[in-house]
């Protein structure tokens, strides 16, 4: 097999890893997928530091690949870089992702009214629900429950609760069972009802925005595939893109990344929601 042929090989293997990292993106499907909800903190913390370190070793690996093709530096960091930010830019795993937090809001704020039909009070129907609390937010409410058992007042752990979610929706169930605990009057149980309502409705908004969003996700994934085939095609006519290989080609190939890179960033802005702020001062800043 002449030299030629294996760096053909090479490119074709690198070409297809990126193309299936790219449909496991946009079909949301984790190659690395989350660890059981309601695991502490620290558990988590250490999982994504071991999952950061496996994604930056395989980007390392793809980029010292391409650079054995190719020669060329400035094309080994575009993949490797490339290799690390398509899926996250093209996945829309974080609106799903946040979707998925605001029906678990919903869930247990119905849970939590529920709870409240029988009778008890506040800190101990927040005590019932953290025993089986929605999947995305189990780890916020088990952390709840915690503060409360160590005897931190209810106001304290309801906004250190706010911050865990960081969310305006977490922020007014947060202020609504803060202002309940402290007045200890009726009616709680029919203001969470409406609060879920109205989150529900929320959600609806946010599924259909997320569908009308996912257009420009398309877009972009046809920009990169188009991309990833033009480099195929060179990678088998090495006459045609060797003056790449000179430094002024090199300069140039950092122009052409750089235009590719805005684009698809230009198209992930269009496709994410603006930030929404929240309306209760953050605890630790506030105390």
């Amino acid at each position: 097999m002449t030299s030629n042929a294996v760096l053909a090989a090479l490119a074709a293997t690198l070409v297809i890893t990126g193309l299936l990292l790219i449909v496991a993106a946009w079909t949301r499907i984790d190659l690395l997928p989350e660890p059981p909800a309601g695991r502490p903190r620290r558990h988590l913390a250490q999982w994504r530091s071991r999952r950061t370190l496996l994604e930056t070793g395989v980007a390392a690996a793809i980029g010292i690949a391409a650079w054995a093709a190719t020669g060329w530096p400035v094309a080994a960091i575009a993949v490797a870089a490339a290799s690390l930010a398509l899926p996250r830019l093209l996945g829309g795993r974080a609106a799903h992702r946040r979707i998925t937090r605001l029906e678990a809001m919903e869930a247990w704020t119905r849970q939590l009214a529920d709870v409240l039909t029988t009778g008890t009070g506040i800190e101990e129907a927040l005590l019932t629900t953290a025993s089986s609390p929605p999947g995305p937010i189990a780890a916020e409410v088990t952390a709840l429950r915690r503060r409360l058992e160590y005897r931190v007042t209810t106001e304290d752990a309801l906004r250190a609760f706010a911050d865990d979610l960081a969310h305006p929706v977490g922020d007014t169930i947060a202020a609504t069972l803060i202002v309940a605990s402290q007045v200890r009057g009726r009616g709680l149980r029919q203001v969470l009802t409406a609060l879920a309502g109205t989150v529900a409705k929320d959600v609806a908004m946010q599924r259909e925005i997320d569908a009308e969003r996912a257009t420009h996700r398309t877009t972009a994934i046809w920009v990169v595939v188009a991309l990833a085939a033009f480099v195929g095609f060179a990678m088998l006519n090495r006459t045609y893109v060797a003056p790449f290989g000179t430094p002024t080609g090199q300069l140039m190939l950092v122009l052409v990344v750089a235009l590719y890179a805005g684009t698809v960033l230009w198209l992930h802005r269009l496709a994410s929601p603006a930030p929404r702020h929240r309306f209760l001062p953050e605890h630790r800043r506030r105390r």
